[in-house]
């Protein structure tokens, strides 16, 4: 028969005494609490060692990504200097109006979010949700930009 790991789970025998009953239920809380104290220390343990390990590849992202920005970005001393850029046109009426309203239905979803479908508050925070309304709303606004015609 196989020896139970948990003795605290076992039903109490009925021939010993109090005392001895006492003692041992005592001696189980102890190695249960030992137990617990052991994978505790384990578990925070491995969390460590992995917030060291991703906080070094992160580090080690952002350093690539600044030479990476500083390599595209430099310029050698023979090339001419950059041709100013154009004047950016005058937004149209329906990419004014996208904007505008991505940018107050961003600021409005907190009082919106109790009334959306709980299947999406449940998958997407009400930051999340804004941001992305925010970043969305100019990009679909480019959608109705006009076109330059030649005059």
């Amino acid at each position: 028969m196989a020896r139970n790991p948990y003795p605290e789970t076992s039903s109490p025998s009925t021939d010993l005494d109090l005392e001895a009953q006492i003692v041992l239920a005592e001696a189980a809380v102890i190695a249960r609490d030992a137990r617990i104290r052991r994978r505790s220390r384990a578990l925070v343990q491995r969390v460590e060692r992995g917030v060291v390990r991703h906080s070094l590849s992160g580090l080690a992202v952002a350093a690539a990504t600044g030479l990476v920005t500083w390599w595209l970005g430099r310029r050698r001393p023979g090339d001419p200097p950059p041709a100013p850029a154009p004047a950016p046109d005058k937004p149209s009426g329906a990419e004014h109006f996208a904007r505008e309203a991505g940018l107050s239905i961003a600021s409005l979803l907190p009082l919106v979010w109790p009334y959306m479908p709980r299947a999406l508050r449940r998958a997407v925070s009400p930051g999340t949700a804004s941001t992305v309304l925010a970043i969305v709303a100019p990009l679909v606004a480019r959608l109705f930009r006009r076109k330059r015609t030649p005059a």
